[in-house]
């Protein structure tokens, strides 16, 4: 569970995973230096099966969630994020898809989507992610060319639903390279390194939305849309070497992002933020493939 501040979310969240009807667990609470310590707050809970651990300096998103891999020594893991919940199912439905499927290295679920309140919310995002998400009951194997193009597509994965195979996993599967598609960039390297993905269509993740979460705090300019131009235009070379031709494809367009982008210059022209508007607009058109 990296941790980095937000007392309230994190105590929620420990508390749904107490209610899980599985209950042989443990939790590692790893404390990124941030602003707040978590050590009283987890001591509080008086429960053996959870712990706590502070880093000594802030190791940024990748370096965290590698930590947090490196201190488990189950069987199976999860980063669960620490503003998130968990539906009392979560640990049994994701145990059961990975029995089911023993090559995997990690499987997803479904999720609710909350605010910071707790309550239903959907964003416009969530509604476009949602109609280029695979419509799939039971099952669902993401794998090879034709999975990394979805994955590129829209990232359909939410990536704190993941429950890998600790075994198959690198021990840095995260690179501190990335900010923003650090999650889509591990799955890449999975697909990449002939590994499988499975996900259930079973809804088992609280998954929340709101303002002053990690990532949307380094989101504040540009940063998110550039990185994640730069990651698809790198993929579509690293496709276009692997022979991924449908991946190389869509990776280059990257429709969701300049999307948004044509979206956040709507906005900011609506408020009169000429400069952003100009910003958005023209990020939204660099690079276009010559066939758009």
């Amino acid at each position: 569970m990296p941790f980095y501040s937000g007392l309230g979310y994190l105590e929620s969240a420990i508390r749904s995973l107490q209610q899980q009807t599985v209950a042989d667990w443990k939790a590692v609470v790893v404390d990124d230096a941030g602003p707040e310590s978590g050590e009283e707050l987890v001591a509080g809970f008086a429960d053996p099966r959870i712990s706590y651990v502070r880093n000594e300096a802030n190791l940024g998103l990748a370096g965290n969630w590698n930590k947090a891999l490196s201190l488990a020594d189950t069987e199976f893991v999860t980063i669960f994020h620490c503003d998130d919940e968990l539906e009392t199912h979560y640990i049994s439905t994701m145990i059961n898809l990975m029995d089911r499927h023993p090559l995997a290295v990690a499987g997803h679920c479904r999720v609710h989507l909350i605010n910071d309140r707790g309550q239903a919310t959907r964003t416009l995002a969530d509604t476009v992610k949602g109609w280029l998400t695979p419509r799939f009951t039971g099952d669902h194997l993401t794998a090879g060319d034709r999975g990394l193009q979805s994955l590129m597509r829209a990232n359909w994965i939410f990536c704190p639903t993941l429950c890998y195979r600790r075994r198959l996993l690198t021990p840095t599967p995260f690179d501190a390279n990335w900010h923003f598609v650090l999650d889509l960039d591990a799955m890449r390297r999975f697909l990449v390194g002939n590994q499988t993905i499975v996900g259930t269509s079973v809804t088992a993740y609280r998954y929340r939305r709101h303002d002053n979460s990690q990532t949307g705090r380094l989101a504040v300019d540009f940063r998110r849309h550039d990185e994640e131009l730069f990651f698809a235009e790198w993929v579509a070379h690293e496709a276009e070497r692997l022979g991924w031709q449908a991946t190389a494809r869509t990776a280059r367009r990257a429709l969701i992002v300049r999307a948004n982008l044509f979206a956040e210059s709507a906005r900011a022209l609506a408020s009169r933020d000429i400069a952003r508007s100009k910003g958005a607009l023209t990020r939204s058109i660099r690079g276009l493939p010559s066939s758009q």
